[in-house]
């Protein structure tokens, strides 16, 4: 290893301080660290032992912009907060790096302007496409495909948004209408997501709704458009169904968060669960099974999710061909609320 080497600064190191340390050339550490070519293990070992010294990195961009390629996928998601959205965006990039890439995420409230910026973001990251994780624009993401020529897959169930990647909510509603029917609920309640954006929203409260009515069970519906951080006012929309429908012995919500409310309200109001009412859920967020009692939820398959977009996206990069729509099935985790 070379004495002539002055040490400098280690988070300044460059693949030439890298070089000099170990007494090779660059283009060695270069095959080193990309492990090509025949080297012999002395070799390799000094140059391991010079980037761990030094505490060198390489320049990801820099290497980027030369070979012109980023091995890095943006995804759009609409908040940080909502645990559905966590726990698929951990599932989503554990899969990206199992595949060799990275996952550049950035979040948007969703007007034009807040799109633009995010897409601005992620093109001048060089990202080699984008997972949109929210309400998309159709108009505004067909622009943005035939302007940069860049692979999109979406996370949501929009008409001429495509390919994207759902879970089957109509089988959701389905089996949520079922079990509770089947368990002797004869008046039904959901609160259904905002039904003018999501046709998932959608179609997980009409096979709930139609099949309440083909058994011929009474079943009314709320639409909640409240963001789900704003606990306060969703409290609200719980207060007024429950006063409403103080009858009701079955209740449907469209997330595990709005039924995690119902659970403790009804509980403050000393109604027996599941005795006096039972409860569904949607999602199975990881605090499912730990609230009390535990709740019975459809559950949505994350890890299926997660890897067929990013398996679109890649698709795409590759110039392959994808399916416009992949539907991933859900299921029915019965637990102490029903």
């Amino acid at each position: 290893m070379s004495k002539s080497y002055r040490k400098q600064d280690k988070s300044m190191s460059t693949i030439k301080d890298v070089a000099k340390y170990a007494g090779v050339s660059t283009a060695t550490v270069s095959r080193v660290l990309n492990k090509k070519g025949p080297l012999s293990e002395k070799t390799i070992q000094k140059v391991n032992e010079a980037v761990e010294k030094l505490a060198y990195h390489p320049n990801v961009l820099a290497r980027s912009l030369a070979s012109g390629k980023n091995n890095t996928i943006g995804v759009l998601v609409p908040s940080y907060d909502h645990p559905f959205w966590s726990e698929l965006l951990q599932k989503m990039e554990e899969e990206a790096k199992r595949k060799g890439y990275n996952v550049l995420f950035t979040c948007f409230l969703g007007t034009l302007e807040e799109k633009q910026k995010a897409l601005e973001y992620l093109i001048s990251r060089q990202v080699n496409g984008i997972i949109v994780c929210a309400y998309p624009d159709s108009a505004f993401w067909k622009e943005a495909k035939k302007k940069f020529n860049l692979p999109v897959a979406f996370m949501v169930n929009v008409s001429d948004c495509d390919p994207s990647v759902i879970s089957d909510d109509k089988q959701g509603g389905l089996l949520a209408a079922r079990h509770l029917i089947a368990k002797g609920c004869k008046k039904l309640v959901h609160i259904s997501g905002n039904l003018s954006y999501y046709k998932e929203a959608d179609d997980r409260t009409y096979a709930f709704v139609e099949e309440a009515k083909r058994r011929n069970v009474d079943c009314y519906v709320y639409q909640n458009t409240i963001d789900i951080t704003k606990l306060e006012e969703l409290q609200k929309l719980v207060n007024k169904v429950f006063y409403e429908q103080p009858d009701m012995d079955g209740m449907f919500l469209s997330n595990d968060i709005l039924a995690a409310q119902c659970i403790a309200f009804a509980l403050s109001q000393g109604l027996r669960i599941p005795d006096d009412l039972r409860i569904i859920g949607y999602d199975d967020i990881y605090i499912s099974s730990l609230i009390y009692p535990p709740l019975t939820t459809i559950r949505q398959n994350y890890r299926v999710l997660a890897e067929t977009a990013l398996e679109n996206v890649l698709a795409q990069i590759n110039g392959e061909k994808v399916d416009d729509v992949t539907v991933v099935p859900v299921e029915l985790i019965e637990r102490k609320t029903t």
